[in-house]
């Protein structure tokens, strides 16, 4: 994947984040590619039950499986992890589409 395609890929999951958690005052840019999604200190806020509700927008939105239980939990470590994730299991047309819409 490109820079440009990894950047867009983080910032969508930034916002989807934002919007199924319902963070509030915190931009998709105030969160940080490697800070660490479930700190209760960190700009999130996220508890363990936000986890099931980000996954469950990401296999939707990207058409990804989080199964193995084992690897979810540093799958799910920071947006940068989740990125290369979604990256390496997303059909790469699907996640071509998902990032051309985001960008338009």
């Amino acid at each position: 994947m490109t820079e440009q395609a990894t950047q867009a890929l983080r910032s969508q999951i930034k916002q989807l984040i934002i919007k199924v958690c319902d963070v509030q005052e915190v931009t998709p840019e105030q969160v940080p590619d490697d800070g660490i999604l479930f700190d209760k200190n960190g700009p999130l806020g996220l508890t363990s039950l936000d986890a099931v509700e980000i996954a469950v927008v990401l296999e939707h939105e990207f058409g990804v499986e989080f199964k193995n239980t084992s690897s979810i939990r540093e799958c799910f470590r920071s947006v940068a992890t989740l990125s290369d994730y979604i990256a390496a299991k997303a059909e790469p047309e699907t996640l071509k589409q998902k990032l051309r819409l985001s960008a338009a």
